[in-house]
């Protein structure tokens, strides 16, 4: 009577059919056994895919090392990034001189000739329309650049700076593991 259970969990278990024995003929089910695999190797081949869409998609948090360093954006990018540091600044409804100091240095690092910099640096105190901002952004690692100079230009401890974060990643369709990797990597737990 033991020989039937334990050569039916060997045969489930083991992966190789067994020979039935007398007594386990007669225990055994008359109906043929199934095939486990059913739907497994399509939903297989669907979860590795999405896997794989999901990590081409957000790649650029493997390349991207420094997403608030301006040494390595173009004039276009550094433009757009400014002005995403100064809408952030005004989130609050005033541009203060500790912000005003983090978006200065920023600029100091990037590439841009004197002229353009003070080009950019009347353009900080200006409102900015974070709207018509968004709208510019074309990949995923400038929307990802977008939110980090936006956090690094912020007091973090403030709660409305921290809805319009909160607002800014949803607006920018961060994923939520990018969020959470930046904003530990800018010193912030939301």
């Amino acid at each position: 009577m033991t020989q039937a259970p334990l050569g039916l969990l060997k045969r489930l278990f083991a992966g190789a059919p067994e020979a039935p024995t007398p007594d386990a003929a007669l225990a055994a089910d008359p109906a043929p056994p199934k095939s486990r695999l059913g739907h497994e190797p399509a939903l297989h081949a669907m979860l590795g895919r999405q896997i794989l869409d999901a990590h081409l998609r957000n790649r650029h948090q493997l390349l991207d090392r420094a997403p608030t360093d301006f040494r390595t954006a173009d004039a276009d990018e550094t433009h757009l990034l400014v002005l995403a540091m100064s809408a952030a600044a005004q989130a609050d409804g005033e541009l203060d001189a500790i912000e005003r100091g983090r978006i200065r240095s920023r600029l100091g690092t990037s590439s841009l000739d004197e002229e353009a910099r003070s080009r950019l640096e009347q353009l900080v105190d200006q409102p900015q329309c974070l709207e018509e901002l968004v709208r510019r952004i074309d990949t995923p690692r400038l929307a990802a650049r977008f939110y980090a100079v936006s956090l690094a230009t912020v007091d973090k401890n403030a709660p409305i700076n921290r809805s319009y974060l909160r607002y800014l990643a949803q607006r920018l369709g961060l994923p939520a593991d990018l969020v959470v990797r930046l904003n530990r990597q800018m010193g912030l737990r939301l």
